[in-house]
């Protein structure tokens, strides 16, 4: 008869649940469970990376995995991967550490989008100020080239911005110029950053930068992945 095995303490409980985080780039984990593997497979054949495979300490919070979007419902499932293009992932991963050495780090709003929930964003936006009509091409999210992100603390906090992610109003501009000195410091300490490791940003929303110049990148949809979005 075996010799049943002795509990684990808490605290090698606690170290496993820091190692699995370690691997997973600390992505929130859906209540379906996590990313499917057949579609990170199936995305590089497309050029896309699964990021936090690729960004130690990283953290992702897919807003269109969930209701806090400018629509007020899911466009993603609830296991949908975090991908980006390559060179979106080499440079998001140098702001990640010009982070971390002053005590920050990068949470994750929005990555790829497939063409079709962009579709359903522009339906329910229908502003071109805010979302690039379909009419006109494609957002740069459905190539990978553009990430959503936001400062968090080393315990991976949120740190306080002049709006909420997807709030489509003149709180949202990246030049806030209210009150709140707090507010002004984390701004500045996101935008010097991601500016230093390559990126690009936009006037009207503060979470949103991208790669400026051409890069090639192909068109993926998420029936060419096998995911299948919330109706």
């Amino acid at each position: 008869m075996p010799i049943p095995s002795p509990s684990p303490s808490p605290w090698f409980a606690a170290l496993a649940l820091l190692a699995a985080l370690a691997l997973t780039g600390c992505e929130s984990t859906p209540s379906s469970g996590g990313p499917r593997g057949d579609v990170i497979t199936e995305a590089a054949r497309y050029g896309l990376v699964h990021v936090p495979a690729k960004i130690p300490g990283i953290r992702v919070d897919l807003r269109y995995r969930t209701s806090e979007n400018a629509t007020h419902r899911p466009l993603y499932p609830a296991n949908m991967p975090c991908l980006l293009h390559p060179v979106t992932v080499e440079r998001l991963a140098r702001a990640q550490r010009l982070l971390e050495a002053q005590g920050y780090g990068i949470l994750i709003l929005d990555a790829w989008r497939p063409p079709e929930s962009h579709a359903a964003l522009w339906n329910a936006v229908r502003d071109p100020r805010w979302v690039v009509p379909p009419s006109d091409g494609l957002s740069m999210h459905c190539y990978g080239l553009a990430v959503d992100v936001t400062l968090v603390d080393a315990s991976g906090r949120a740190l306080r911005m002049p709006s909420g992610f997807d709030e489509f109003s003149e709180r949202a501009r990246r030049d806030y110029s209210g009150p709140d000195p707090e507010i002004r410091k984390n701004v500045a300490i996101l935008h010097d950053a991601m500016r230093e490791a390559g990126f690009r940003s936009i006037p009207d929303e503060w979470w949103h930068f991208d790669i400026p110049g051409t890069t090639r990148a192909t068109r993926v949809t998420a029936k060419q992945l096998g995911l299948r979005l919330p109706q």
